[in-house]
C-alpha cells in the first residue's frame, strides 16, 4: 500500500468538530441550549462568509449544488403538505434547514479534512469517557453532574441512571448514540478501513474499546455488520477471505452468549410480531411498526415535522411525551419516511451518489444500507451530521489520513 497523504489537523480543528457534534445529541446542549441555536449560527456563518468577498472559490461547487437539492427538497415536499394538510410549521421547517446548513457548514469548512477530523474528535471524546465510564462502573456512581430528566451531565460525559448494567454514553444522551455515532465515523472509511486501522492503531483500539463500553446491542450488530460487507466488496488483501468466516463464526458466537444483546433483539421482536400497525412503541422494530401506518397514510409526500401532522391520528401519545410517560420515537429510520415521504428518500440517495460519483455502485448502495441499519435504534436524522451524510466525500482512495500537529 502506498504512503498517505498528510493533511494537518490540528487541535483547533478538533474542537470544532467537537462543537459540532454537541449540536447533535450532546445532554448539555439539548436541555440547556435553546433550540434556535442552529438558526443563530446560520445567521452568523452566513455574516461572516459576506465578509469574505471571494468565498465562492473557496467553498466546493458540488457542495453547494448538493445541497441545494437537499434544502429544495424540503421546501418541496413543505408546500405539498401544505396544500395537502392546510396547515404547516414554518418555525419548524426553518430550524430543520438551519440544522442541514450548520452541517454544510462545517463540510465546506474542513473539505477533505472532514472525516479525518470527525475520527480524531471521537478519538479524544472516547479517550475522556472510557476512563469516566470504567470509574462509574467500578465505584457504581458517577460524577456529581447537572441533573437532567434521564440522569446527569458533565458536558463531556453523560450517565444514564439505571438500575441494571453501567453503559458508556460518553458525550451523548445515551450508549445507543454514543455507539451510533462511532459506527457512523467508521462508516466514512467504508472504502478504506484497512489503511486506517495501519495508519492510526492506538486510535482504533481506543475508539473500539469504547465502543464495547456502550454495550448498545444496535451499535454492535451494525458495526459487525459494516465488517463483513467492508471484507466482502472492499478489503482487497486475499486475508479476507480468512477474516470473514471468523468475523462470522465469531458475530454468531457473541449474539448467541451475550445475554444482553441476544434477549433485547428477541424480546423486541416478539412485542413487534405482537403489534398492529399503528399501536405505539417505542422499540426500534416497534417504531417501525408504528411508523407504517403514517408512511401508509402518506408514503411520497410524508407527514411533516410537527406533531399536529406527524401525530395527527395519535394525539393522546403527544401528552404522553411532553409528560415522559413514554419513551420518543426509537426508529430513526421511518421516522424519517413518516415524516419527509419517500420522495425525500429519493433525493438523499440521488446526492449521496452524485456526491460520491467515483465510488462503485455497490459500495455505495451498501453504505446506504449500513446508514439505514445504523437509524434503526436512534433519531440521528433529527441532527446536523446525518443531515448531511449524503453530501460527504467517502470515495477516495488514495489513503487520505489525518494526523494531530
Amino acid at each position: 500500500m502506498e504512503n498517505p497523504i498528510y493533511y494537518n489537523v490540528t487541535k483547533k480543528d478538533c474542537l470544532l468538530m467537537i462543537f459540532l457534534l454537541s449540536l447533535c445529541g450532546n445532554v448539555f446542549v439539548s436541555a440547556y441550549v435553546p433550540p434556535y441555536i442552529y438558526v443563530l449560527l446560520v445567521a452568523l456563518f452566513c455574516f461572516r462568509l459576506s465578509l469574505n468577498r471571494n468565498y465562492e472559490k473557496i467553498i466546493d461547487p458540488s457542495l453547494v449544488e448538493g445541497v441545494k437539492v437537499l434544502s429544495l427538497a424540503y421546501v418541496f415536499l413543505f408546500v405539498l403538505q401544505y396544500i395537502t394538510f392546510g396547515w404547516n410549521t414554518l418555525p419548524g421547517l426553518i430550524n430543520h434547514l438551519a440544522k442541514l446548513f450548520v452541517g454544510f457548514f462545517f463540510l465546506a469548512l474542513f473539505g477533505e479534512r472532514f472525516r479525518g477530523t470527525l475520527f480524531n474528535a471521537m478519538y479524544y471524546l472516547s479517550l475522556i469517557s472510557l476512563p469516566l465510564w470504567v470509574f462509574q462502573f467500578t465505584t457504581g456512581h458517577g460524577i456529581p453532574g447537572l441533573e437532567w430528566k434521564l440522569g446527569k451531565t458533565i458536558l463531556v460525559y453523560s450517565y444514564r441512571q439505571t438500575a441494571d448494567i453501567v453503559r458508556n454514553c460518553g458525550f451523548f444522551w445515551e450508549p445507543g448514540a454514543m455507539g451510533g455515532y462511532i459506527v457512523f465515523t467508521l462508516l466514512l472509511f467504508f472504502n478504506d478501513l484497512e489503511a486506517l486501522y495501519k495508519f492510526n492503531k492506538k486510535k482504533c483500539i481506543v475508539i473500539l474499546l469504547t465502543l464495547l463500553s456502550t454495550q448498545s446491542s444496535g451499535a454492535y450488530v451494525c458495526f459487525g455488520m459494516l465488517i463483513i460487507v467492508y471484507l466482502l466488496f472492499s478489503m482487497k488483501s486475499r486475508l479476507r477471505y480468512l477474516l470473514l468466516p471468523i468475523v462470522v463464526i465469531g458475530g454468531a458466537y457473541i449474539y448467541q452468549n451475550a445475554e444482553f444483546l441476544s434477549q433485547k433483539i428477541e424480546h423486541q421482536n416478539e412485542e413487534a410480531s405482537e403489534q398492529k400497525i399503528g399501536e405505539f412503541s417505542s422499540t426500534r422494530v416497534g417504531s417501525l411498526m408504528f411508523d407504517l401506518h403514517y408512511i401508509q397514510k402518506h408514503p411520497l409526500i410524508g407527514n411533516g415535522l410537527h406533531e399536529r401532522t406527524r401525530l395527527a391520528d395519535h394525539p393522546y401519545l403527544v401528552d404522553m411525551f411532553k409528560r415522559g410517560d413514554v419513551a420518543a420515537m426509537g426508529n430513526g429510520f421511518t421516522d424519517q419516511i413518516a415524516k419527509w415521504g419517500g420522495l425525500y428518500m429519493v433525493a438523499f440517495c440521488f446526492v449521496f451518489f452524485r456526491t460520491n460519483y467515483s465510488l462503485e455502485k455497490k459500495k455505495k448502495v451498501c453504505m446506504l444500507l449500513l446508514l439505514a441499519l445504523l437509524l434503526q435504534g436512534e433519531a440521528f436524522m433529527n441532527f446536523p451530521l446525518f443531515l448531511v451524510f449524503p453530501l460527504i466525500r467517502v470515495d477516495q482512495t488514495d489513503s487520505r489520513f489525518y494526523f494531530l500537529t
